[in-house]
């Protein structure tokens, strides 16, 4: 999934090209998949942890004979797995589509976690909050918890344009604050909105599922990429346009996620391994 180099001329800071833009588009939607995944892996583990039963669904998580603190695995599951991937990242040298999908997953991980410290004080049948509960926390501690979620969101949103302009075709196109923008408009706001919508269908039926309802939400933070971007002055990009090939490998492993959310959570798996085949 490396990126070619070609020396045709430069392309226009609109026209990133249909490979790069489906790849982000792509990498953005199994973003979406992971982040939620591992939130549940992270509630069905503590949950067996405290001595429960926890079954893991395309959508959410079931676990009984357990705390109500079981539901703030998936919180700190997100937050861990998301700061070991961000360390990792930089050790990913090739400006290709794995790289891209790597970012957007390690995005969109922290974006999990953070966002459940955000909403602790407002919505009280959150997992966090319903983990929070079970606590005897002083007065006021929850709304530092969701002021230290949102410093953190924003700090990463806005870190994140440097990543993503890091991904530019060719220099001409983060050649000066509106371009940058541009790019930062196609390659990573229309790719967030986009998979919003193309995560959809991992999380069907939606009746018993809180994971749809805030999907609309999802692209909300890289508003705060697309207004750092015209300012970050860091990244150069390469002198040769540098050539995406089209992401078949992604598109057909989307395909393989989508069909193991449709055929097998979907009918709940176990994470007790104990328990599997019965």
């Amino acid at each position: 999934m490396a990126s070619e180099v070609s020396s045709t001329p430069p392309r226009t800071s609109r026209q990133i090209g249909v490979s790069l833009l489906l790849a982000s588009v792509l990498g953005s939607t199994l973003g979406i998949v992971v982040a939620q995944f591992v939130d549940s892996l992270g509630v069905g583990l503590l949950a067996e942890f405290l001595g429960g039963d926890a079954v893991i669904y395309n959508n959410r998580v079931e676990f009984t004979s357990a705390s109500d603190l079981a539901w703030g695995g998936g919180f700190v599951l997100c937050l861990i797995v998301g700061f070991i991937c961000l360390f990792a990242y930089p050790t990913i040298r090739d400006q290709g589509v794995a790289r891209l999908v790597f970012l957007w997953v390690v995005l969109h991980l922290l974006r999990q976690s953070m966002t459940q410290a955000i909403m602790l004080p407002f919505d009280e049948e959150s997992s966090l909050a319903l983990a929070y509960d079970t606590f005897d926390a002083p007065a006021g501690l929850d709304m530092v918890i969701a002021a230290g979620g949102g410093i953190g969101l924003l700090l990463v949103a806005l870190s994140a344009a440097a990543a993503f302009l890091a991904f530019t075709p060719h220099r001409r196109m983060v050649a000066n604050g509106r371009r940058r923008a541009t790019l930062t408009l196609w390659l990573v706001v229309i790719p967030a909105v986009a998979s919003a919508f193309l995560a959809i269908p991992f999380f069907l039926p939606d009746a018993e599922s809180l994971v749809i309802r805030t999907l609309p939400y999802t692209p909300l933070m890289f508003l705060a990429t697309l207004a750092a971007a015209p300012g970050t002055t860091t990244v150069e990009g390469p002198e040769t346009e540098r050539l995406t090939p089209l992401p078949l490998g992604l598109l057909l492993f989307t395909a393989v996620v989508l069909l193991f959310h449709v055929l097998v959570l979907q009918g709940g798996f176990d994470v007790d391994p104990r328990n599997w085949g019965r």
